[in-house]
């Protein structure tokens, strides 16, 4: 029922070589063709394997390397779905919140809770104030802000027309 399989290569796999695909019409059809088969001017001499060469670090840094970024990949999609970080007093670098270089002083000198606003926004105030009202209440304010915006805009379409009839 079950024969063994045939020795050798089958499908021309040991006579490929990549300077064949550099002649070949369809070179664009084989993956990886654009660095391992370059063609063009721009690509005679050019180290095209540059981000693969001279790599010294050990198997212990490229772990430390690769467990950072996941820890800051981790901790960016927390923030972003809304939990914030997981870790308080971590930044989304891994580090501990404490930068250094110019991001690490304030602008003017200020310190950064002077930078903070200490009262809310007048928007936010109105979405305080809404989450009190009945559903009737916010749908009629929402109408008058509505009109109101509609009324702002006539005036300003009139206040156009009477500068065009001035020229």
């Amino acid at each position: 029922m079950y024969e063994p399989i045939r020795g050798g290569t089958r499908g021309g796999q040991a006579e490929f070589k990549w300077s064949d695909v550099s002649a070949d019409k369809d070179r664009e059809h084989y993956l990886g063709h654009s660095i391992n088969a370059p063609t063009g001017r721009w690509q005679k001499n050019k180290d095209v394997h540059w981000y693969a060469r001279d790599k010294d670090q050990t198997e212990d840094e490229k772990a430390a390397e690769l467990a950072r970024i996941r820890e800051a990949e981790r901790e960016a999609m927390s923030v972003a779905l809304g939990f914030g970080p997981s870790k308080i007093g971590t930044d989304a670098t891994g580090g501990t919140g404490t930068s250094s270089g110019a991001n690490a002083v304030p602008l003017g000198g200020a310190p950064t809770s002077a930078l903070r606003p200490t009262a809310p926004a007048a928007e936010s105030q109105d979405e305080q104030e809404d989450e009190h009202l009945s559903k009737d209440e916010k749908r009629l304010r929402k109408i008058e802000k509505k009109l109101a915006k509609i009324e702002r805009k006539k005036e300003k379409q009139e206040e156009k027309e009477r500068r065009a009839m001035q020229l």
